[in-house]
């Protein structure tokens, strides 16, 4: 995983942000935009098989804490992610986040198809870091959570 710092502009307007996306070397082919109303909203852990992704994160409003897991090692990365920064995730490893804040906004942009016959998830909890830091933030608060993520596939 590699994060990238980026430069926010205020002034009386509101901000500015440039993302140099040429940094990365990737031709994206999607950008999703994944807007979640309440604090403690888990997504992930999502990859494909045969069709993997590389995917750059992005937060725009809110924070996160982003997960990356290997798929071969099950060795877990994770940053807190606000809207100063962002995250590239290697087409190897298993992406999720968990929302830190109400209203949070993510974007994410991926450089190969969508394929829901190639999709998986892994259960958030039974991989241990990741469980442990989720728990850690969340305490013993109730997650929303998808059903598919709820019983991974």
């Amino acid at each position: 995983m590699i994060k990238i710092e980026h430069p926010t502009f205020f002034d009386r307007r509101g901000s500015y942000t440039p993302i140099g996306l040429n940094e990365t070397e990737h031709n994206w082919t999607q950008c999703s935009i994944s807007v979640n109303e309440r604090q403690f909203t888990f997504r992930g852990l999502h990859y494909q098989s045969k069709y993997f992704q590389t995917k750059y994160i992005k937060v725009i409003q809110g924070s996160i804490i982003d997960f990356a897991v290997d798929l071969e090692t099950k060795e877990v990365e994770y940053f807190k992610l606000d809207n100063q920064n962002a995250i590239l995730i290697p087409n190897t490893k298993a992406h999720g986040f968990l929302t830190l804040e109400p209203n949070t906004i993510v974007c994410y942009l991926v450089d190969n198809k969508y394929a829901p016959g190639y999709e998986h998830s892994i259960v958030w909890n039974t991989i241990p870091e990741v469980e442990k830091i989720v728990k850690s933030y969340a305490g013993d608060n109730m997650l929303t959570i998808s059903e598919k993520d709820t019983i991974g596939k």
